[in-house]
């Protein structure tokens, strides 16, 4: 429950010596505690960064788990395009014929809005995804 991606191109994150923060291993779908390391940050790569990336990058699976009998202190920055900007791979990692655009482009207000409309709202829709961008191969 509460497992997401972030639709950024990445985000920032500090917190305390509680923690809190999974991840979810890509191999076998299994839950990792990341545990605090004093004085660092995490940074998560989001959907933006996979887009731009064409997939050298994967947007984090990642969940909070909370615990009940401490207090846990976190801070977090999103770093997202700007609304009006159109989301692709970047031409410089995208060859048609060794490595093509695994993704059609975007607009990341639109894509935003419509993300956020439909998960905190309880739409009966589906909540948009990156993948749904995704080219068949």
């Amino acid at each position: 429950k509460g497992a997401h991606r972030d639709p950024s191109a990445f985000t920032l994150l500090t917190t305390d010596e509680v923690g809190g923060l999974e991840a979810q291993r890509k191999s076998d779908g299994q839950w990792l505690r990341l545990r605090p390391i004093p004085n660092s940050y995490i940074i998560v790569a989001g959907d933006v960064l996979q887009v731009l990336s064409n997939d050298i990058y994967d947007s984090l699976v990642h969940r909070v788990v909370v615990n009940s009998q401490v207090e846990r202190f976190s801070a977090i920055l999103g770093v997202v395009p700007s609304y009006n900007a159109v989301v692709k791979p970047l031409e410089e990692l995208v060859d048609e014929d060794k490595n093509p655009a695994h993704y059609g482009e975007y607009k990341w207000g639109e894509y935003f809005v419509s993300r956020r409309t439909s998960n905190f709202m309880k739409l009966d829709k589906p909540v948009i995804e990156v993948a749904d961008f995704k080219k068949s191969k």
